[in-house]
């Protein structure tokens, strides 16, 4: 789940940025939950209660007090990326000693804040991907990063975990059901029932395998043939903009 706050008294700009969010976000396995406040009392109510990953602030708003408001929520979500919103560039040195992600200038053209929310997504994505999990052979719990994985496979409520440097690890999870979609979001491929795969691993596919370039051979199932194939073209074209 990805929750992103919007507070901007002027209710043109407060709809004009949820709408822009809800149509730059592409991340398919992750679930947004975009909240629009026109008052910054509300908005400040309800850091106690939502768990932010991103906020647009407008700093003018009610008499400057976008500033205060982004400190209170530093204080209580520290991880939450600020993006501030203002007409005026002078005030952008006022945002950064909050430590703001980004500062947005009005008017807010359409490329301009597609561009920053691409950013704001790849520099989460890149934050966000660490997973620490309980080890059996070793008897404490390991990091690890999604780069160093090059696959996931489970039975039952067991989890072997392959690095590229061809280590095995045993795990349990309780409920690997959940542990998919953080997956799916970081460009790992569902395979088959069992097979989660690193797309930084894989060669090429066929009509019936995936075929990695350390050359291990996972049947694809056939319900997600086609879906496996568009996922894997969107992979490389998203690799190919990356390198430009």
């Amino acid at each position: 789940m990805m929750n992103i706050a919007v507070c901007d008294d002027q209710r043109d700009y407060l709809n004009l940025i949820q709408k822009k969010i809800i149509e730059c976000f592409h991340e398919k396995e992750i679930e947004l939950q975009v909240y629009a406040y026109a008052s910054i009392d509300e908005f400040i109510d309800s850091v106690e209660k939502h768990s932010y990953q991103f906020a647009f602030i407008e700093m003018k708003i009610e008499n400057g007090k976008g500033i205060e408001a982004a400190q209170r929520l530093k204080k209580v979500n520290p991880a939450c990326q600020v993006v501030f919103i203002s007409d005026q560039y002078r005030r952008v040195t006022e945002a950064f000693q909050v430590r703001a992600r980004e500062y947005l200038l009005k008017p807010i053209s359409t490329d301009k804040f597609k561009d920053v929310f691409e950013y704001l997504m790849d520099w989460y994505l890149e934050q966000n991907i660490k997973f620490v999990v309980p080890i059996r052979e070793i008897g404490r719990k390991r990091i690890f990063t999604v780069d160093e994985i090059k696959y996931f496979e489970t039975y039952y409520n067991d989890l072997e975990i392959v690095t590229i440097y061809d280590e095995h690890f045993m795990t349990h999870v309780k409920n690997r059901y959940k542990l998919r979609p953080a997956l799916k979001s970081r460009w790992f491929m569902q395979v088959n029932q069992s097979v989660l795969v690193n797309m930084k691993c894989i060669d090429f596919l066929t009509d019936r395998n995936v075929i990695l370039k350390t050359r291990e051979v996972f049947p694809t199932s056939r319900t997600s043939l086609i879906k496996n194939h568009l996922l894997y073209d969107e992979f490389l074209r998203y690799i190919n903009k990356k390198k430009k």
